[in-house]
């Protein structure tokens, strides 16, 4: 009776299979972990609809599907990129002209303009 040997799996870390299952890559783990990481840190500083998205983006790219995993996590980055240039801007216009609320809008406006040419 032959000892069978179980084929190593020699793909890169980011593409092999996790623990959990078959289908679901370390690299969903990890942009998922960034994703809530970042969900926290928005609901930390009191970015309730932000941290929601983040929250959602971040459970979808778990997934098996691997095409939600990258619609998911392409939303997410642009949701990521909007609250920190919302942050930002909203420093600068705050010290500028002393109206946050024009950063803010245009760290949303900088999200939604990205997650709309992406999709597109």
């Amino acid at each position: 009776m032959r000892v069978r040997e179980k084929p190593i799996d020699t793909r890169h870390f980011w593409h092999r299979r996790s623990l959990l299952g078959e289908n679901i890559s370390n690299g969903n783990w990890i942009i998922a972990g960034i994703l809530l990481l970042s969900g926290g840190g928005a609901l930390q500083q009191g970015w309730i609809i932000a941290a929601v998205a983040l929250g959602v983006a971040g459970l979808l790219s778990i997934v098996w599907n691997e095409g939600v995993a990258k619609t998911t996590t392409i939303i997410g980055s642009w949701i990521v990129a909007g609250a920190a240039s919302a942050w930002l801007l909203g420093m600068a216009t705050n010290a500028m002209f002393g109206t946050p609320a024009a950063g803010h809008a245009a760290g949303l406006v900088i999200a939604i303009a990205g997650i709309v040419l992406t999709i597109d």
